[in-house]
């Protein structure tokens, strides 16, 4: 009777163990799914899911919420100069530098190459003008590549009312195009044309370094 109740004892501590392991794998599936496996930021995927929930909640209860579009200058330069490894281990270094920066319900998305979507629920876009220069900054003095002045250049764009994913997107990547065309390492940006009453003293374009 004991030797028996010892096997069932040990086949149910195994069986717990097995499905310990599933239950690991599975997580592990699913965070492969939502994250860029070279950075640890989430994908373009889960960008789109993100973004679809927040003009949700936006057309529901009017939560507000800003998106920054960031793009690295002249990372080409950089694969160029350093090899592609080191390009690699600086878009690393850069979403562990912002994911120190932002808070916990602030979102990083890897767009595609070495363009990131920071998302801010409940910000508007004087808050995110703000937090797009500092992290501007924040880069620009963090030395991420030894004897190169990195820098980055970020679009800015608040969530209009029954805006869509898509306009909100090429908002941003429109005011990410001004801050390039002024010359780069730049935060440029407007309130959505729903919301102009925010703040249309805000300049398009500007560089505090």
């Amino acid at each position: 009777m004991a030797i028996a109740l010892i096997v069932v004892t040990v086949a149910a501590v195994a069986a717990g163990a097995r499905v310990a392991v599933l239950h690991a794998r599975l997580r592990a599936l699913q965070a492969e799914a939502v994250t860029d496996p070279l950075t640890g930021a989430f994908n373009r995927r889960q960008l789109d899911a993100s973004l679809a929930a927040s003009v949700e909640r936006r057309r529901r209860t009017g939560e507000r919420a800003s998106i920054l579009l960031l793009d690295i200058d002249r990372f080409k330069d950089v694969n160029d100069a350093f090899g592609h490894a080191e390009g690699d281990r600086v878009l690393r270094a850069l979403v562990a530098l912002l994911e120190r920066r932002f808070r916990k319900i602030d979102l990083i998305f890897r767009a595609g190459g070495e363009e990131f979507v920071l998302l801010l629920p409940g910000t508007r876009f004087n808050d995110a003008f703000a937090v797009a220069e500092e992290v501007r900054g924040l880069v620009l003095g963090a030395g991420l590549v030894a004897e190169w002045d990195l820098s980055i250049s970020v679009g800015v764009a608040e969530l209009g009312i029954e805006q869509s994913v898509r306009v909100w997107l090429e908002d941003a990547d429109a005011a990410l195009y001004r801050a390039k065309r002024a010359g780069r390492n730049r935060v440029a940006g407007r309130p959505s044309t729903r919301d102009q009453a925010a703040a249309t003293a805000v300049p398009v374009a500007v560089r505090l370094s």
